[in-house]
């Protein structure tokens, strides 16, 4: 497959990701050739454009092409709980941290972001997490889990809260049983742990004023290791600013601030990949 478009041939995949940028809305210009060139393979495999060029021309007669390779391009591998020693420092070291900032200053609203939420496993894991620790105390906050992601797709899969057995394999049997409803052969996330996360589409490439401010705790895990590095500096910087102070940025267990960033934050844990804003 990957035989159809030479690797060498930069200048027309620019050109791909240039129109589904200026037509389809979609920023991956930014994201690291590799990945890019693989996915891009299977788009022309699939419209049967041999190369860049034509698959340029069958864009221009079906627009519908521009969502499907976006969601191509877009990886959508999530677990619940993916990284459990981020989770389990989460409720070890972020959130006593956090709410006893919370009671200081009598403030009762806590607000949490994942940039890249895939089918909602991030964001309901990290509701999860929260319902277990604050127990009664939970109906005391404003909890506001804001889940974005690029693909139309993941997201509307996110929105129904339903996966089937193997999606949940590794969680304990007894989140299994006081946060999910069997309904045949799917197991569905519970009312009110749902309710606790808004999704939306939202590109973090291309756009350059987020629409969160004064978060708590963002996740943007898995993300960064796509992107080259100017890109990786200009997102960690906006999602930076609308970090609140205190306030907890979690990345992906392979990725590290740029050099930049990293004078923002303080690391709080360098396995599990938590910073906080001080300032």
């Amino acid at each position: 497959m990957e035989s159809m478009v030479a690797a060498s041939d930069t200048r027309r995949l620019d050109l791909v990701l240039e129109k589904l940028y200026r037509d389809g809305g979609y920023d991956f210009r930014d994201y690291k050739r590799g990945t890019i060139t693989r996915r891009l393979s299977r788009r022309l495999y699939a419209t049967g454009a041999g190369t860049y060029l034509e698959y340029l021309r069958f864009l221009d007669s079906h627009p519908e092409e521009y969502q499907r390779l976006a969601d191509d391009l877009t990886i959508k591998v999530s677990d619940f709980f993916r990284s459990r020693i981020s989770f389990q420092q989460l409720a070890h070291l972020v959130l006593p941290e956090l709410l006893s900032y919370k009671e200081a200053v009598g403030e009762k609203m806590i607000r949490f972001w994942s940039v890249a939420c895939a089918r909602g496993e991030e964001p309901y894991s990290i509701a999860i997490l929260l319902d277990e620790f604050l127990g009664q105390r939970r109906y005391e906050f404003d909890i506001s889990i804001q889940a974005t992601d690029i693909s139309q797709w993941a997201l509307s899969r996110a929105h129904t809260g339903e996966y089937c057995l193997t999606d949940l394999k590794g969680i304990p049997e007894s989140v299994m049983q006081n946060c999910f409803t069997c309904i045949g052969e799917y197991y569905k996330v519970r009312a009110d742990i749902k309710q606790m996360v808004s999704f939306s589409h939202f590109n973090l490439a291309s756009i350059t004023r987020p629409p969160f401010t004064g978060l708590d705790c963002i996740f943007c895990c898995n993300v960064l290791i796509y992107w080259q590095k100017q890109l990786q500096e200009r997102v960690l910087g906006m999602l930076c600013d609308v970090l609140s102070s205190p306030g907890y940025l979690v990345l992906g267990e392979v990725e590290s601030p740029t050099s930049n960033i990293r004078r923002r934050l303080v690391c709080l844990d360098s396995r599990a990949k938590i910073y906080k804003k001080v300032a």
